[in-house]
């Protein structure tokens, strides 16, 4: 691949590029270089992905180690936050048990373009080592489930083998038509939009067009606040020169600061309700 530089401006680093040339090569010569490319892609997303870690914390604050220790609590605090989970000690031990609040007053959805399954192993931590009194999933197709929350992996997800980047040839996402379809349907009918971390690549100009073909159905958009990482201003201005809209906000700021703001401060020694996303987001965004 590097002799290609030798000749073009080619980002190696890009993974959509890398992959679309070598789609394109293997289209025209009958080759498989994507397919090893993906599974080598999928291994070090694998080897990388944080996995959270039981600790044991008897001195310190309760709530610190729900999740584990290390970065990986933070993610965790963020997904308690978006199922609304109350999160209680049993009266005559140590142990822990969670359940959705009954009657929350915001209900959020995801629209990932990440192959990780950071967000499920959070998840999945949950559930493997703790009680739960109701059953709750992310939901990854178009059926709305109670207890859930709305995953729309636009890019697959190395769980399931799909790993489809958004490369020239798009007959090959025609895998993830419902997942496309059901990310049109979470934008077009939110009150809220917030892009969390996404730079708005030129090279991602479908993006653009998911955006604003949600908006032909949507009636009842309020805000979109952006939060990303810009040292040098171009991401701000991308977004600027995209959106047109009087109660747009954008933010230079790390995605991991606006995590451990959400580290939960327990209201009591036994019980913790993760409801602060609200009020954490809009602190963020002052």
């Amino acid at each position: 691949m590097s002799v290609i530089k030798n000749y073009f401006d080619t980002d190696l680093y890009n993974i959509e590029e890398v992959l679309s040339i070598l789609e394109m090569n293997d289209y025209l010569n009958g080759n498989n270089n994507t397919d090893k490319f993906n599974t080598f892609l999928k291994d070090v997303i694998e080897h990388y992905t944080p996995i959270p870690k039981a600790i044991n914390n008897p001195h310190g604050i309760w709530t610190d180690s729900i999740f584990g220790g290390g970065d990986t609590k933070y993610y965790g605090n963020f997904v308690a936050e978006l199922f609304n989970l109350c999160i209680q000690k049993y009266s005559n031990s140590n142990d822990i048990y969670f359940k959705p609040s009954e009657k929350p007053v915001f209900q959020y959805s995801i629209i990932s373009l990440n192959y990780d399954l950071v967000l499920e192993s959070a998840f999945n931590f949950l559930n493997n080592n703790y009680d739960n009194m109701k059953t709750i999933n992310f939901n990854k197709n178009l059926k709305n489930k109670q207890n859930s929350v709305r995953l729309s992996k636009l890019h697959g997800c190395i769980e399931m083998g799909n790993i489809v980047p958004p490369t020239w040839n798009k007959n090959s996402n025609t895998q993830l038509v419902d997942t496309w379809k059901g990310a049109q349907k979470q934008l077009s009918e939110a009150n809220h939009i917030r892009i969390l971390g996404y730079s708005l690549p030129l090279s991602d100009s479908y993006m653009k067009y998911m955006f604003k073909s949600s908006i032909l159905e949507s009636a009842h958009l309020k805000s979109i606040d952006v939060i990303a990482l810009d040292p040098n201003g171009e991401v701000q201005k991308r977004y600027d020169d995209f959106i047109d809209f009087k109660h747009y906000s954008f933010r230079d700021r790390d995605i991991k600061d606006y995590l451990m703001y959400l580290n939960p401060k327990p209201i009591s020694n036994t019980e913790h309700i993760f409801n602060k996303l609200e009020e954490v987001h809009g602190f963020f965004m002052k």
